[in-house]
């Protein structure tokens, strides 16, 4: 029961963090300037 536990545990932060991941990427692509996406690309880095 556990390992069932674990792989579940395992496959919702996978999807988090893919979800993360493509917010991430719009973000970037609805940038309007360059600027604007060094910014978030620094805080990205923060996180």
């Amino acid at each position: 029961m556990t390992h069932v536990r674990i792989s579940l545990a395992r496959a919702r932060a996978r999807r988090a963090h893919l979800r993360q991941e493509r917010a991430l990427q719009r973000a970037f692509a609805g940038a309007p300037t360059v600027e604007s996406a060094h910014e978030i690309a620094v805080l990205t880095t923060r996180r």
